[in-house]
Protein backbone atom coordinates (compact mmCIF):
# COMPACT_ATOMS: atom_id res chain seq x y z
CA UNK A 1 0.00 0.00 0.00
CA UNK A 2 1.41 3.31 -1.03
CA UNK A 3 -0.03 6.61 0.43
CA UNK A 4 0.04 9.93 -1.70
CA UNK A 5 -0.16 13.46 -0.36
CA UNK A 6 -3.57 14.45 -0.08
CA UNK A 7 -3.58 16.08 -3.58
CA UNK A 8 -1.10 15.62 -5.69
CA UNK A 9 -1.67 16.42 -9.74
CA UNK A 10 1.40 14.81 -10.83
CA UNK A 11 -0.26 11.64 -9.87
CA UNK A 12 -3.92 11.85 -10.70
CA UNK A 13 -4.56 11.08 -14.50
CA UNK A 14 -7.48 13.12 -14.30
CA UNK A 15 -5.71 16.12 -14.11
CA UNK A 16 -4.02 15.45 -17.95
CA UNK A 17 -7.32 14.37 -19.25
CA UNK A 18 -8.44 17.93 -17.93
CA UNK A 19 -5.95 19.62 -19.62
CA UNK A 20 -6.23 17.76 -22.68
CA UNK A 21 -10.14 19.15 -22.99
CA UNK A 22 -9.12 22.25 -22.53
CA UNK A 23 -6.06 22.29 -25.14
CA UNK A 24 -8.94 20.72 -27.21
CA UNK A 25 -11.36 23.83 -26.77
CA UNK A 26 -7.88 26.64 -27.02
CA UNK A 27 -7.09 25.17 -30.52
CA UNK A 28 -10.82 26.07 -31.23
CA UNK A 29 -11.32 29.45 -29.96
CA UNK A 30 -13.08 31.15 -32.80
CA UNK A 31 -15.37 28.16 -32.39
CA UNK A 32 -16.10 28.61 -29.14
CA UNK A 33 -16.18 32.39 -29.16
CA UNK A 34 -19.02 32.40 -31.69
CA UNK A 35 -20.93 29.98 -29.62
CA UNK A 36 -21.16 32.07 -26.25
CA UNK A 37 -21.55 35.00 -28.11
CA UNK A 38 -23.96 33.85 -30.19
CA UNK A 39 -22.98 35.86 -33.38
CA UNK A 40 -23.27 32.87 -36.02
CA UNK A 41 -26.03 31.27 -36.85
CA UNK A 42 -24.40 28.19 -38.40
CA UNK A 43 -21.70 28.33 -35.41
CA UNK A 44 -21.23 24.76 -33.95
CA UNK A 45 -23.73 24.35 -30.71
CA UNK A 46 -22.08 24.53 -27.28
CA UNK A 47 -23.16 20.90 -26.82
CA UNK A 48 -21.83 19.56 -29.40
CA UNK A 49 -18.63 21.54 -29.32
CA UNK A 50 -17.85 20.10 -25.26
CA UNK A 51 -19.22 16.29 -26.81
CA UNK A 52 -16.65 16.74 -29.28
CA UNK A 53 -14.00 18.08 -26.86
CA UNK A 54 -14.74 15.16 -23.94
CA UNK A 55 -14.87 12.05 -27.00
CA UNK A 56 -11.25 13.96 -27.93
CA UNK A 57 -10.08 11.73 -24.69
CA UNK A 58 -9.55 8.23 -26.25
CA UNK A 59 -8.54 5.35 -24.28
CA UNK A 60 -5.09 5.47 -25.66
CA UNK A 61 -4.88 8.77 -24.08
CA UNK A 62 -6.13 7.89 -21.06
CA UNK A 63 -3.62 4.37 -21.16
CA UNK A 64 -0.66 7.16 -21.48
CA UNK A 65 -2.13 9.08 -18.91
CA UNK A 66 -2.03 6.01 -16.37
CA UNK A 67 1.62 4.89 -17.72
CA UNK A 68 2.76 8.19 -17.18
CA UNK A 69 1.65 8.81 -13.32
CA UNK A 70 3.00 5.39 -12.74
CA UNK A 71 -0.18 3.19 -12.19
CA UNK A 72 0.89 0.89 -15.29
CA UNK A 73 4.25 -0.31 -16.21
Amino acid sequence: LMYLPPYSPDFNPIELAFSSIKAYLRDRSHQVQLVLTGKKADAIPALILLHDAIYSVTPEKAYGWFRHCGYVY
